[in-house]
């Protein structure tokens, strides 16, 4: 899954590091600033038209460009920090962002929780189960408990 919020500011930082404004690029690849703005902010997403024309001014592959070769970094203060949320849930859940899930699910929204927990739940994420009950619901719990239905 990409990062947009890397993204935008692996643009950014990209950009200013040719000494161009957004506007300056804007005009080079033929939209707006607001869009390169929308990019940069990680609220928007560059076409992939837009990927190879930046990946020529800036000097590098699309694949640097959207961080694909990038480890994921991790603030243990704040696990969405520089991250999008649904990113940060799918990294936990697939192994490659190596969190404390008991200490940090609280940090979580409802349906954050389901996900993390339906994957606790088919195997896919371990955790410390000892340590995460006390830390749920009462219909967390009771969801933990059932059977999973094939």
């Amino acid at each position: 899954m990409i990062d947009f919020i890397a993204v935008g500011n692996n643009i950014a930082s990209k950009r200013k590091g040719l000494n161009l404004t957004q506007e300056e690029l804007a005009n080079r690849l033929f939209v707006t600033r607001q869009l390169v703005s929308k990019w940069e902010n990680g609220t928007g997403v560059p076409s992939i038209d837009d990927l190879l024309n930046m990946s020529e001014i800036f000097g590098t592959t699309i694949e640097e460009l959207l961080c694909l070769d990038r480890k994921v970094n991790v603030d243990p203060d704040d696990v969405f920090a520089g991250h999008e949320r649904l990113f940060v849930v799918k990294s936990v859940i697939d192994g490659t962002m190596k969190i404390d899930v008991p200490e940090n699910f609280y940090k979580f929204s409802q349906a954050e929780r389901m996900m993390i927990l339906k994957a606790v739940k088919d195997g896919t994420l371990k955790t410390d189960m000892e340590n995460l009950m006390p830390r749920l619901t009462p219909a967390e719990q009771k969801f933990m408990r059932t059977e999973i239905k094939q």
